[in-house]
C-alpha cells in the first residue's frame, strides 16, 4: 500500500524518519509546483535522490525545503544508482543547516523558553554523524533543565541561531522538546546555577568536524 499525503500535512522529515523505522524499500515521490523529486530507500537507508535539476545530498536539501507540493511512497520500488551514503538524520541536518526561516523553526520550537533535553539513546548510526563547532558549543549546554533562550545567553549565540541549530537536531533526532512552559525567575537562576556546575551533553559520541 502506498504512502501519501500534502505537504501542508506533514513534515517530510518525520516521513523519512517513518520509512527508516521501518526499514522500508522503495521511492519517495515529491512533486511541487516547480520540480519533481524521487528519494530511493533499501532497508529504511536513503541510497539515492534526484530533482529535475539535482542529485544525491544537494536533490535531499532541496526537496527538505519545500513546502508545498504531495508527495507519495511506493514500496518496492527500486534504482540502480546510488548518489547517497549517510543516515538519514545527517541528511536531515545537513538541510536543516540551510533552513532560515522562522515559520518552519517554530513548527518544532514554539518559544525560545522551551525547555530541550537530550535523547540518551538516539535510534541513529552516531558514528556517522558529524557536527559543526557551533553545534557542538549548543549541544554541550543540552541538559534537560535550560530552554533555548538560556542555552544561547550561555553560548554567546543570538536566540534564533541557537534555535535554528536546535532544529536541526531535533528534526534529526538528537534532540526533543520537553516543556514548553515558561520557568520563572527563581527557576531560571536556579537552572543558571546547576548548569554552570556541570558540562552537560554527549562528549565522544559523534564526530567532530
Amino acid at each position: 500500500m502506498a504512502l501519501e499525503g500534502n505537504l501542508d500535512d506533514f513534515e517530510l522529515t518525520d516521513v523519512f524518519q517513518l520509512i527508516q523505522l521501518g526499514q522500508k524499500d522503495g521511492g519517495l515521490r515529491i512533486e511541487s509546483a516547480n520540480d519533481v523529486g524521487v528519494v530511493y530507500f533499501k532497508n529504511g537507508i536513503v541510497v539515492h535522490s534526484k530533482t529535475n535539476y539535482l542529485q544525491g545530498e544537494p536533490a535531499i536539501a532541496t526537496i527538505l525545503s519545500w513546502k508545498k507540493g504531495r508527495f507519495v511512497f511506493t514500496p518496492g520500488e527500486e534504482t540502480l544508482e546510488k548518489t547517497v551514503d549517510l543516515p538519514i538524520q545527517q541528511v536531515i541536518l545537513e538541510a536543516a543547516r540551510r533552513i532560515d526561516e522562522l515559520k518552519r523553526i517554530q513548527r518544532l520550537i514554539p518559544s525560545f523558553n522551551a525547555t530541550v533535553q537530550l535523547i540518551e539513546e538516539p535510534d541513529i548510526d552516531v558514528e556517522k554523524i558529524h557536527l559543526q563547532p557551533q553545534e557542538w558549543k549548543i549541544l554541550s549546554f543540552i541538559d534537560g533543565t535550560l530552554t533555548v533562550r538560556q542555552i544561547a545567553h550561555k553560548t554567546g549565540v543570538s536566540e534564533l541561531e541557537t534555535a535554528r541549530v536546535l532544529y536541526g537536531l531535533i528534526s534529526s533526532g538528537l534532540v526533543k522538546i520537553i516543556s514548553r512552559v515558561e520557568k520563572s525567575d527563581r527557576e531560571e537562576k536556579k537552572t543558571d546555577k546547576k548548569s554552570d556546575e556541570k558540562e552537560g551533553g554527549f562528549f565522544g559520541l559523534f564526530k567532530r568536524k
